[in-house]
């Protein structure tokens, strides 16, 4: 089914904006991970990825600061804008739009 042109342009400025919370999102994850360092990071990283046992993500989780809790925000802010962005951009390849 043909896409109406007047989507296409709502479709269009919705991944100008999303490509700069992109870019937003990266510059902040950037600041974090220079203020946490890089050893901390990858305990946040490992809670992230649920690749602890039970106990350590506990110990983990007691021992966040508000900077690690927003660098975890911020991945699933990001995770999720990312899939947003990939379905709008499918929505327009798989759709000509109307003539």
């Amino acid at each position: 089914m043909p896409i109406d042109p007047e989507d296409i342009r709502f479709i269009e400025e919705m991944v100008k904006q999303l490509d700069a919370t992109i870019g937003e999102l990266a510059e902040r994850e950037s600041a974090l991970r220079n203020t946490i360092g890089s050893a901390r990071v990858e305990e946040v990283r490992a809670l992230w990825n649920q690749t602890l046992d039970r106990q350590e993500e506990l110990e983990l989780r007691r021992s966040l600061d508000w900077r690690e809790r927003e660098l975890l925000w911020l991945w699933t802010r990001q995770r999720r804008i990312h899939a947003t962005r990939a379905l709008a951009g499918q929505a327009v390849m798989r759709s000509p739009p109307k003539v």
